[in-house]
């Protein structure tokens, strides 16, 4: 396999930068006023109650055809439904933001080396633009902490620490790690969570609008999403699902498809992984690299992709 060559744009951010996009996108677009003539003509609302509720359910229950008690259970398996609606992408944005200024904040803010971090969003970009959803905008950032830390919010918000570059051994294994959290993107790992969350419950779509109207739902939904990143973790089979699929998307790239399996290996043998929040929110290393070791022959002739250890190491000035 030859080298590999870029020729991308870079997607770098700052604390700065963050705290510009998290102010626009929190902002819900302001709607048009309405004529006096549509204001005139517009039809008066019709009363659910009168006709017994909306739709085929209270059409049912003005008929006969269900009884008060069915007719109730069945709209709470509609409202049900309706929470369950999928959150937009600006309204996601705006939730991934506010949470990439919490990253900040907690672990250590931006690490200052801007050609590192070119080269970061280099490989990072590389691997979003094969992911399974790479028309959304993808943003690198370095967090100033030797602790080695990792984390994804959503919206296009990626994360890795100084003290976990430093651990890393050549540009696959990065690669394999930064797509571990672009895969979290990707699969909307965060989103599912919020989405059966029971701040949610009762509102049929959450929008811009909602959350402007509401900031308290807003800080709620952060407070949850930041409790499972930062303390809880995810689900374990969600976790898994980013080692597949971030070690497919490094392969589609053109890297070495066991990089991501080897440093989850270093990751589990190393004593700084202690005072990681890796230790604590995600499976432990054995289960990770026993899953990836079970599904790796479908890999044919891995050992012909590089590594390109000499490239990461100019990098990172090691």
């Amino acid at each position: 396999m030859g080298a590999l060559v870029w020729a991308m744009p870079s997607y770098s951010f700052n604390f700065g930068d963050i705290l510009k996009e998290v102010e626009k996108s929190t902002q819900p677009p302001k709607k048009a006023e309405p004529s006096k003539e549509e204001e005139t003509t517009q039809p008066p609302a019709q009363s659910s109650q009168q006709s017994g509720g909306g739709g085929l359910i209270g059409l049912g229950s003005s008929l006969g055809i269900f009884d008060k008690k069915t007719s109730k259970i069945l709209q709470q398996s509609v409202n049900t439904l309706k929470s369950l609606q999928p959150i937009g992408y600006q309204e996601e944005k705006a939730i991934g933001g506010r949470l990439a200024v919490e990253v900040f904040n907690r672990y250590g803010g931006a690490y200052d080396n801007p050609k590192l971090l070119d080269y970061v969003n280099l490989v990072g970009q590389a691997v979003a633009d094969v992911s399974s959803r790479s028309d959304i905008d993808y943003h690198f950032a370095i967090l100033n902490t030797q602790y080695p830390n990792a984390f994804a919010t959503p919206g296009g918000y990626v994360f890795v620490s100084i003290g976990l570059l430093n651990m890393i051994d050549n540009e696959a294994e990065l690669a394999g790690v930064l797509a571990h959290e672009v895969a979290h993107i990707a699969r909307k790992h965060a989103l599912q969570t919020l989405e059966r969350s029971r701040s949610l419950q009762g509102v049929s779509s959450l929008t811009l609008t909602v959350m402007d109207k509401d900031p308290g739902l807003f800080d709620k939904l952060i407070d949850e999403v930041s409790n499972v990143l930062f303390t809880k973790g995810l689900d374990k089979k969600l976790e898994f699902e980013a080692d597949k699929y971030g070690r497919e998307f490094a392969y589609r790239t053109g890297y070495y498809p066991g990089a991501l399996k080897r440093f989850i290996q270093k990751l589990g043998a190393s004593t700084k992984n202690q005072g990681s929040i890796f230790s604590s929110t995600h499976p432990t290393s054995r289960e990770r690299y026993n899953l990836l070791q079970r599904s790796s022959s479908r890999y044919k002739k891995a050992s012909l992709y590089p590594t390109l250890g000499k490239r990461f190491k100019v990098a990172i000035k090691r």
